[in-house]
């Protein structure tokens, strides 16, 4: 089984991200979507679910529980 590895090159990313935006500015200009439903869409921690999320310590330095 081989695994296909892809690398862009800056350049390439950057045409990637242009026609992203440009596609984000369209499907907006025509009232598919809101800048709001856009922003959820492109959030990159969307695929996280953070509701559960707790920090317990910040370094050495344990935090108090909520009990």
């Amino acid at each position: 089984m081989s695994v296909k590895v892809e690398s862009l090159q800056a350049w390439q990313r950057q045409v990637e991200k242009n026609l992203s935006r440009e596609m984000d500015a369209f499907v907006v200009s025509q009232g598919a979507r809101s800048d709001g439903e856009i922003a959820i869409q492109n959030d990159f921690f969307a695929a996280l679910n953070l509701s559960d999320f707790k920090v317990s310590a910040i370094g050495s330095r344990h935090l108090e529980r909520d009990e």
